[in-house]
């Protein structure tokens, strides 16, 4: 029997004081990508998962973005800039960033967020 999934945004008990481990960037410009991730749900086929994040600031850049991740932030800020686009989420925003995104992931404030991401 599959049931539903409550999400917290300070993870399960012990996550927000456990300490900060390297996440996965693709090209770090700037910063100290460092923070830590809770999986709540997770299914190998079709490729979802879905928890809580939090980071400490950085800016990354993304070639071709390895999936469709739809965010919702908690706290703090990201700004999200290529060529042609620029627009900064702030807590409360939802945003989807779509697989095969270029541009830069420039995160200037500790940030927390729920994500969902469908490769």
């Amino acid at each position: 029997m599959k049931n539903p999934v409550k999400f917290s945004p300070s993870g399960p008990e012990g996550w927000m004081a456990s300490p900060n481990v390297p996440v996965e960037t693709a090209q770090l410009v700037e910063g100290e990508a460092v923070g830590n991730d809770h999986i709540y749900f997770d299914r190998e086929t079709p490729g979802i998962r879905a928890g809580v994040w939090r980071a400490e600031p950085y800016t990354d850049f993304y070639e071709n973005y390895p999936c469709d991740e739809f965010m919702y932030v908690l706290e703090g800020s990201v700004t999200l800039e290529n060529d042609d686009f620029c627009e900064t989420y702030r807590k409360g925003d939802a945003f989807l960033v779509p697989k095969g995104f270029r541009g830069f992931w420039k995160q200037t404030e500790p940030m927390l967020k729920y994500y969902v991401m469908i490769d």
